[in-house]
């Protein structure tokens, strides 16, 4: 990646993909590890993947572009729109789940 969207670093990933996958991850247990600057950076990418998640389950329309490396998401609403910036490892931790992959078209 370049400039100031670098590529996730192997703890990152993996802390991001545990918080998804294991529904028994518990972040008290692990607080220390979190608590660090790259733990705090997979939770908050775990949380943003859990929203843009809960948006498109709402069914409203999304458009995909990728550009120089990364994916831009944008998400229609009613009375406006939400643009959501995703390296491309976050898009592919996006597409694990089977109702956001379908969402996206990437049935």
């Amino acid at each position: 990646m370049s400039g100031n969207f670098p590529a996730m670093a192997g703890f990152v990933e993996r802390a991001v993909r545990r918080m998804r996958e294991d529904s028994g991850f518990s972040r008290n247990r692990h607080f220390l590890a979190l608590s660090s600057p790259e733990g705090r950076r997979a939770v908050r990418i775990a949380r943003h993947l859990r929203s843009i998640e809960q948006d498109l389950a709402k069914g409203w329309p999304v458009r995909v572009e990728s550009r120089d490396g990364r994916v831009r998401l944008t998400v229609a609403y009613r009375g406006g729109s939400r643009e959501a910036w995703l390296s491309e490892a976050e898009y592919r931790m996006l597409l694990a789940n089977p109702t956001t992959r379908a969402a996206l078209g990437e049935g």
